[in-house]
C-alpha cells in the first residue's frame, strides 16, 4: 500500500504486527536512507540484519532466511535491505509468503511507475510503500522544522535555508547538523532551545560550510586572483573542510554535466535543477560551461590525493593542498579562456 513519510514516521514509534516490509524508494536516495535510519532508531533493534540487495537476485530465500531466523538474544531483529531492485521481487514475494518474522525495511532507487516492484509493494497491505521527491530551497522551513522539533530546536528565521543550501537539500546531512546543533544547545523535546545564526557560526557552518562557498566558487570558476587571496585568508586546518565542500561542489557538476553533455545549455540545466541556493546559480552555471567530464574526474583525483596528503602531514599539509587548488584555478581560467 502507498505511504507517505508522516505513516513511516508512526511506523517508527510503533510497528504494526500485520506489516512485514517498509520500502522507500524515489529520486531523493538521500531521503529514503534518512527514513530508513529514523526506522532503525525507532525500532532499536537488539540485533540488525543487512543485506544488499543484489544479492537477492541470485538467492531470494535469503531475504526469507534473515526475516525468520531465530534471535539468539532473545530481543527485537530488523532486516534492513540496501539496493533493492526489480529483480528481488521474487524475494519479496517469498518473505510475503512465508510465516510472520522480524520486520524489514528495503530501500530502492528511482522506481519508475511501471516498475514491477514499485506496482507489487503499493498494491500489497503488508507492505507500506513510501516514494521520496526531492526538496527545493521552498521546502526547507517545513522540512527543517519537522526534523527539528523532536530534537528541541525551533529555528529562527533563514536557519533552515542556510543549512539547507550547505547540505544541498541532502536530509542525511541536514539531520547530522541538527542532531550536532541539539548537542551544543542541550536541546531536548521537553527542553526546547531557538537555534539562529550566531549558533550556526559559532559550531563552524560559516567557517565549515558557509565561509568556504567564496574560495569554492573562485576555484571552480577559475576567478586566479579572489581565490589566491581567499586561500591565503583561510584559518590553519581548513584544509579538510576545503577540500571536502569543493568534492561535493564536483560531484553536483558532475551529475549536472551530463545534462549539458546531452546538449542542454547550462543555465537551463541550472535553473532546472533542484536544491540549489539562488545566490549560487549563476556560479554553478558558469562552473558548468567550464569544466567537462574529464577535468572533473582530474579534479576529483586531486582533491581525494590532497585530503590523503593532509590526513597523513597534519596541518602542515595544508599549504600544499592550497598549492594544488591554486594551480586547479589557473587551469579553470585557461579552460574559460578557450570557450
Amino acid at each position: 500500500m502507498k505511504a507517505d513519510p508522516g505513516r513511516i514516521a508512526s511506523i517508527a514509534r510503533v510497528w504494526p504486527p500485520e506489516l512485514r516490509l517498509v520500502l522507500l524508494f524515489g529520486p531523493d536516495d538521500s531521503a529514503s536512507r534518512d527514513l530508513a535510519g529514523q526506522l532503525v532508531a525507532g525500532i532499536a533493534p537488539e540485533t540488525l540484519t543487512e543485506i544488499d540487495g543484489s544479492s537477492l537476485k541470485h538467492d531470494p530465500q535469503a531475504l526469507v532466511a534473515a526475516a525468520t531466523s531465530l534471535s539468539m538474544f532473545g530481543g527485537r531483529e530488523l532486516v534492513r535491505v540496501d539496493g533493492l531492485d526489480e529483480a528481488g521481487l521474487p524475494a519479496v514475494e517469498a518473505l510475503l509468503s512465508a510465516p510472520a518474522g522480524h520486520p524489514v525495511v528495503a530501500v530502492a532507487g528511482d522506481l519508475k511507475a511501471a516498475n514491477k516492484l514499485r506496482q507489487a509493494a503499493e498494491k500489497h497491505a503488508a507492505i507500506a510503500a513510501c516514494a521520496q521527491y526531492e526538496a527545493t530551497l521552498r521546502d526547507a522551513p517545513k522540512l527543517l522544522a519537522e526534523m527539528a522539533a523532536p530534537l528541541g530546536l525551533r529555528l529562527e528565521r533563514g536557519v533552515a535555508e542556510t543549512l539547507f543550501a550547505s547540505a544541498a537539500g541532502d536530509r542525511q546531512v541536514m539531520r547530522r547538523e541538527l542532531e550536532k546543533y541539539a548537542l551544543f544547545k542541550d536541546s531536548a523535546a521537553d527542553n526546547p532551545q531557538r537555534l539562529d545564526a550566531d549558533d550556526l557560526a559559532a559550531l563552524g557552518i560559516a567557517s565549515g560550510e558557509a565561509e568556504l562557498f567564496a574560495p569554492i566558487a573562485a576555484i571552480t570558476t577559475g576567478d586566479v586572483a579572489t581565490a589566491s587571496d581567499l586561500l591565503a585568508r583561510l584559518p590553519d586546518g581548513t584544509a579538510i573542510p576545503l577540500l571536502r565542500g569543493l568534492e561535493r561542489r564536483f560531484v553536483q557538476l558532475i551529475a549536472l554535466r551530463v545534462e549539458v553533455d546531452a546538449g542542454r545549455s547550462p543555465d537551463a540545466v541550472v535553473e532546472g535543477a533542484r536544491a540549489i541556493f539562488f545566490k549560487e546559480k549563476p556560479i554553478i552555471a558558469k562552473a558548468l560551461a567550464i569544466w567537462t567530464q574529464d577535468r572533473l574526474r582530474r579534479a576529483m583525483g586531486e582533491i581525494l590525493a590532497a585530503e590523503r596528503a593532509v590526513k597523513a602531514s597534519g596541518g602542515l599539509a595544508d599549504v600544499g593542498a592550497h598549492a594544488m587548488l591554486l594551480a586547479m584555478t589557473r587551469r579553470a581560467a585557461a579552460a574559460a579562456r578557450r570557450r
